[in-house]
């Protein structure tokens, strides 16, 4: 079968989650026998260039821009059409979408319309939450379901002030305000509406133009289900559990130390939650030291950099980043991986590769980090934004008191992950 995984960008030129995951996907699907081609936009150039990744894989750069350098959505999805159906692809897998001149629900809809069976797994929880933290207010757990004025008062108050208390009553407040029309078209709120809508728009398109929907999670299966997907258009593949290097000695618990985080640096992720707990840490905690590794992506939210804030403190320590192959050694150091995202995360597969190490976790209290602790039994949850929450949840690891049990599923491989995909594909076609 000939089928094409389509993102922003392919690995290792983009490193995130998303791009990890499909890169093993197209690997597992390729060795059990599949075709598989990696179409990306070529960004900021108007013609079709061929490649192979360093791991591999066929890559197909299609045309993003017109003769006039223009993002035209017509050009764009002629150019991407085209090499569909030159190469005779007969799924086409989406697994991002975004940007002016990136991957769009056009694009989907061309395919469809062009003959090509299409499937969409969804990887962020912000292609649904327009705060992409899944609590009301920045507050109080949300179910999910896009509603305009709803979504509007909370996108725009959730994080206008320090206090948490006040800016979920804002939301609350506002929420009914938003409801009306006048208000809706307020300069600053009628940017705000009007991203509530987009979301909308994308269920929509979603809806009319995927024949199949991947949730990664349960919770985020119920969440498909509350915005309107069609129960039979969604299937629940859950997220891998790699494989462990054989070289790979499990480190000691004994001889494990200190606490770690492994991800972007910044607010959204609540890197800023260690900093305000670290005089707490030093003071019951003398010479234990959390250590952070990532890049650094400055955000409206926080424009200032962490980093620089690092001197202030001798046991937050900034280690650089990292190389995909240098995170499960460099893990297997420490006594436990500290998520303490603000955004709902969907299916971390740094709780996936702590789990397979025996590391525990512990993670914000947000939708897809806890699914997966309850159902591995691998770590603990803290309240959410709350860094003296954190600093409890290290006290009990301190105490030794937790047996996890590291539930390990061998059915839920890369490879394993690929025969799902593939018995999916073969439904479709």
């Amino acid at each position: 079968m000939k089928i094409a995984i389509v993102t922003n960008f392919f690995y290792p030129e983009g490193v995130g989650g998303t791009e990890l995951y499909c890169n093993n996907l197209a690997l597992s699907l390729s060795e059990i026998g599949n075709d598989v081609y990696w179409f990306v936009p070529n960004f900021r150039k108007n013609i079709t260039q061929k490649d192979v990744s360093k791991t591999g894989i066929k890559v197909i750069r299609f045309a993003a821009v017109d003769s006039c350098y223009k993002p035209d959505l017509d050009f764009i999805c002629s150019s991407f059409t085209s090499e569909l159906l030159e190469i005779g692809i007969e799924v086409a897998h989406f697994n991002e979408f975004g940007g002016e001149d990136g991957v769009s629900t056009g694009l989907l809809a061309a395919a469809k319309a062009s003959g090509v069976h299409t499937v969409v797994t969804l990887h962020l929880v912000n292609y649904i939450c327009r705060s992409s933290t899944m609590h009301i207010g920045g507050t109080k757990p949300c179910n999910g379901k896009v509603i305009l004025h709803r979504c509007s008062s909370c996108a725009l108050f959730s994080n206008a002030t320090k206090n948490e208390q006040l800016n979920y009553g804002l939301t609350n407040i506002f929420e009914s305000i938003f409801s009306i029309s006048a208000i809706q078209s307020l300069p600053k709120i009628k940017n705000v509406v009007h991203g509530v809508r987009l979301k909308q728009y994308f269920i929509a398109e979603l809806i009319k133009h995927a024949d199949k929907i991947v949730s990664l999670t349960n919770w985020f299966r119920d969440v498909l289900l509350i915005n309107g997907f069609p129960a039979e258009k969604i299937s629940y593949i859950p997220q891998v559990s790699p494989e462990i290097d054989i070289h790979l000695q499990q480190q000691a618990v004994d001889n494990r130390s200190n606490y770690v985080f492994l991800g972007r640096v910044n607010k959204e992720k609540g890197v800023d939650l260690i900093l305000e707990m670290a005089t707490r840490l030093k003071k019951e905690l003398p010479g234990v030291y959390i250590d952070l590794y990532g890049s650094y992506t400055p955000t409206e939210i926080l424009p200032h950099t962490i980093i620089s804030n690092l001197h202030d403190f001798d046991n937050i320590r900034y280690k650089g980043l990292l190389h995909a192959s240098e995170v499960l050694p460099v893990m297997n150091q420490y006594k436990a991986v500290i998520l303490p995202s603000r955004v709902a995360e969907m299916a971390p597969l740094i709780i996936m590769e702590a789990n397979r190490l025996k590391v525990p976790v512990i993670v914000s209290d947000v939708p897809g980090s806890v699914e997966l602790v309850k159902q591995y039994d691998c770590g603990l949850v803290f309240k959410y934004a709350s860094a003296n929450s954190i600093m409890d949840k290290i006290l009990e690891i301190e105490s030794g008191g937790y047996h996890f049990k590291f539930h390990h599923d061998s059915n839920n491989s890369y490879i394993e992950n690929a025969r799902k995909y593939k018995e999916m594909y073969n439904y479709l076609i």
